[in-house]
């Protein structure tokens, strides 16, 4: 089976297995913005645009953490330096997709009047592919031997 994920990298150009962990810490942060969407905007009466911007922040840190522990653990470099600006970079990257997701979000509600929530589905969605390859690409990129070792030298 791990010889099927190394052809299948191979012939994509991406790690399948990889691509899968990040659909699933996506997934749990669908569960934080659709969740604080909603509460932000039912029960605590935040206007949906604003909403959808601070559960996306939210969902942005959450997804950030998982990733850096699971996703990428095998990239993960010590020191708070580091930590900070991976997630700087994050954070832009996922900024970009926010707001494609934020762009179809109003255009779909405002103009086609399809439900909030699903709008905010589809946004998601569309911006997935993106976010990965730029994230695994630059956020995460796999650092060569001796950048590690100056790196190294540098914190001591």
């Amino acid at each position: 089976m791990k010889t099927i994920f190394i052809n299948i990298k191979k012939l994509l150009g991406f790690d399948l297995i990889r691509f899968i962990k990040f659909g699933i810490v996506g997934g749990s942060g669908i569960f934080v913005d659709m969740g604080l969407l909603l509460f932000l905007t039912e029960v605590a009466g935040i206007f949906y645009i604003l909403s959808g911007i601070l559960a996306f922040t939210l969902a942005v840190i959450n997804n950030f953490i998982w990733n850096d522990l699971w996703t990428w653990s095998d990239r993960r470099e010590s020191g708070i330096k580091a930590y900070l600006l991976k997630l700087f970079k994050f954070f832009l990257v996922s900024s970009l997709a926010g707001a494609i997701k934020i762009s179809i979000l109003w255009f779909l509600t405002d103009f086609y009047n399809v439900h909030y929530l699903l709008s905010n589905l589809i946004g998601i969605a569309v911006g997935m592919v993106l976010n990965y390859s730029i994230n695994n690409l630059w956020t995460f990129r796999q650092r060569r031997v001796a950048e590690k070792i100056e790196s190294e030298k540098n914190r001591l």
